[in-house]
């Protein structure tokens, strides 16, 4: 079962559902299901998700996307400056703000309305409303990492997974 609570936005006046998160699984909750779902152990599993960051760095850098089947596709983007610059010969990556890991889930072919949908998203996914603990949630409340349409994510510093 999958959680939400409302939201009210302010730039539009209304009020809209939002996911709620109501904890976070580590990759050692998640070792322990896959155990139980395969033949590989818990301390296999930890193993495997623990050179996963190592070796996708690897492949990022040498200009490879890194694509999990089921999961989705992690690629490099830029932020650059606002400006850019007049001619083709004046590119260079002095331009460039920031280099970020970029994240396009898989998709299917879709059930809801005719588009495709996340195929980590289940079909059968039941919604219950879940009362916000603040009185009234805005759009200004809402941590950008959490929930909604933005993307994105957090990770531990070192990019590993703790077993």
């Amino acid at each position: 079962m999958a959680f939400f609570t409302k939201q009210f936005v302010k730039l539009t006046g209304k009020w809209i559902p939002r996911p709620k998160t109501v904890s976070c699984y580590d990759a050692k909750r998640l070792a322990k299901d896959i155990e139980k779902e395969s033949t590989v152990s818990e301390t296999d599993v930890i193993a495997v998700l623990n050179a996963i960051p190592k070796v996708m760095t690897r492949y990022l850098a040498e200009g490879h996307s890194v694509k999990l089947d089921g999961i989705g596709s992690f690629y490099l983007n830029f932020e650059c400056k606002k400006t850019g610059v007049d001619t083709p010969e004046k590119v260079s990556m002095d331009q460039v703000t920031n280099i970020k890991v970029q994240f396009r889930p898989a998709m299917k072919g879709g059930s809801m309305k005719g588009k495709f949908n996340n195929t980590l998203i289940a079909d059968d996914i039941e919604w219950t409303y879940l009362p916000n603990t603040k009185a009234d949630e805005t759009d200004e409340d809402v941590p950008e990492n959490e929930g909604g349409n933005t993307g994105g994510g957090t990770s531990n510093d070192d990019g590993g997974f703790a077993g």
